[in-house]
């Protein structure tokens, strides 16, 4: 038999309540809202003109689907919830996904939304010259999709994907629409996206602006902003100062001295997406086989001195990481106790393990920021003196972020490097790209047997408590063996002027910024 899946929406400590399922009958229908009015202007560090959602390049790229196009489920403020689909059933064995979706929506250019654009999009995904950044899961999982009718969609798996609702990448992938995308072609659908979002794209100025304009019949919550600009400025004082002069509404990626200005100026506010990063502290065990010994991580850990820089450099965007899940991830365990800064611990740690003072490691310096870690470059070179403070000898690598993940595609990884993960809304994601002995970042550097079976093991289980357990037994045990050092666990800060009355970002990231929840002052 089926099992029906369904939960209260309720965003809860293990990430269980970020999915809001089925039971939508009872959901009454949105009022009417007023007409949509103004423009608001975005001042960001990084603009992704990408239209093709079935292409995903990185998680950046949700600062544009999250506009344009709709997925199964959205990412909403107070976590996901049913979008083009309304509810759905999963076979007792977990290898079939039954979804009634949403009728009465259309496209951007007219065209009426269906189980056919559904299926297109998740088949274009499988395509073996498709180079969708997390393709990998979606082969290994599905098998194929059918049609059952106009707003009835069956996915056939190859094995349980229970990650399919509770991460970020798949549930929540954007819709193309079928008919139109075969008519124009994959170069055509870049010059002239359409999707079912809350925005349509109205003008594109490669590697300067984007402008987007309300979708005045979208099935949700219609734009009270009628016009959305988003404009490419790098330089983080630079974006600032627009933002004082009135040139702009919303400043994007603030860095630690920034905030501190902001909290002085009575005329600007702080609006966060709770718990949008993460990142750890990770060993090439190849470079610096001495990394192998649980000790010398641990003098690693207990040099860096993460309460003053998340007081000081992060201003309080960020606190101290007791895991690589945050309290927003589904896995997260409480009750971990951090690694306390103790520089005399770390050299007593150092010398029992025969390191003497002196020893030459390597060290990324990552020049710019990720949402996962505000004012990376200069956090990291704190990081680099730690470290030279305990007695290592320390050779900085500087990368601009195209040379710094070329390096970790590259498995390139200098002795001690520091690894960011943006949406990190599910621990077996999380497993995935850092601790598994093929994982994407860490490249092989970490071998734990145990990781991997416990990988396996919550890919094949559908009931969402049991896998919440596989992954809360990872997290004691990676706790003990430390392969990789929690550092930060992040929020998104922006700056708001005062034209900005109100704003809900998406729960979890920073790249969901759900423009349509914009209200302007009167």
């Amino acid at each position: 038999m089926p099992r029906r899946v369904e939960s209260s929406g309720r965003p809860g400590p293990a990430g269980l309540g970020l999915l809001a399922c089925a039971g939508l009958a009872m959901f009454t229908a949105l009022p009417v809202a007023a007409a949509p009015r103004g423009e608001v202007t975005i001042a960001q560090p990084v603009i992704r003109q990408q239209y093709d959602p079935t292409n995903q390049v990185a998680a950046t790229d949700y600062l544009v689907y999250d506009k344009v196009f709709d997925g199964l489920l959205n990412l909403e403020p107070d976590g996901k919830k049913p979008a083009l689909a309304l509810s759905w059933e999963v076979s007792a064995d977990g290898k079939q996904l039954d979804f009634r979706l949403r009728e009465g929506v259309k496209f951007h250019n007219g065209d009426p939304f269906s189980a056919e654009d559904v299926k297109f999009t998740f088949e274009r995904i499988l395509l073996p010259d498709n180079t969708h950044s997390y393709r990998g899961a979606t082969v290994e999982s599905l098998d194929r999709v059918e049609v059952i009718g106009p707003h009835h969609v069956r996915f056939h798996l190859k094995k349980a994907w229970p990650a399919f609702f509770t991460s970020s990448r798949y549930a929540m992938q954007g819709i193309l629409p079928k008919k139109y995308f075969e008519s124009v072609g994959a170069k055509g659908f870049q010059e002239k996206p359409v999707g079912t979002g809350p925005f349509k794209v109205a003008e594109v100025r490669t590697g300067e602006l984007t402008r987007y304009d309300a979708h005045t019949e979208y099935w949700g919550k219609v734009s009270n902003v009628q016009r959305i600009t988003e404009r490419l400025v790098q330089e983080p004082f630079g974006r600032y100062a627009m933002l004082e002069r009135g040139e702009v509404d919303i400043v994007m990626d603030l860095t630690g001295p920034l905030l501190e200005r902001i909290r002085t100026n009575p005329k600007i506010r702080i609006v966060s997406a709770k718990y949008s990063g993460t990142s750890g502290m990770y060993f090439n065990k190849t470079k610096f086989p001495e990394s192998a010994d649980r000790r010398v991580r641990m003098a690693v850990a207990h040099a860096l001195n993460r309460e003053q820089v998340a007081s000081t450099i992060l201003n309080g965007v960020c606190e101290m990481g007791t895991s690589i899940f945050t309290p927003a991830t589904f896995g997260y365990l409480e009750g971990l106790e951090p690694i306390k800064h103790d520089p005399a611990k770390a050299k007593a740690l150092l010398a029992e393990a025969g390191i003497k003072p002196g020893h030459e490691i390597s060290f990324s310096i990552h020049t710019q920021s990720f949402s996962s870690l505000p004012n990376a470059p200069l956090v990291l070179e704190v990081f680099a003196g730690n470290l030279e403070a305990v007695g290592f000898k320390v050779t900085r690598e500087p990368l601009e972020t195209g040379a710094w993940l070329a390096m970790m595609r590259g498995a390139k990884q200098p002795s001690v490097f520091y690894g960011p993960s943006s949406l990190p809304d599910d621990g077996g994601e999380t497993i995935n790209s850092w601790f598994r002995p093929n994982s994407v970042w860490s490249s092989g550097n970490i071998n734990v047997p145990q990781y991997d079976e416990m990988f396996r093991a919550q890919l094949q289980v559908s009931d969402l408590k049991a896998r919440e357990k596989i992954l809360h037994d990872f997290a004691r045990l990676e706790h003990e063996r430390r392969e990789g050092l929690p550092l930060f666990w992040c929020d998104t800060p922006f700056a708001v002027g005062p034209r900005i009355k109100e704003w809900k970002l998406g729960l979890g990231s920073g790249y969901h910024m759900k423009l349509n929840t914009l209200v302007l002052a009167n």
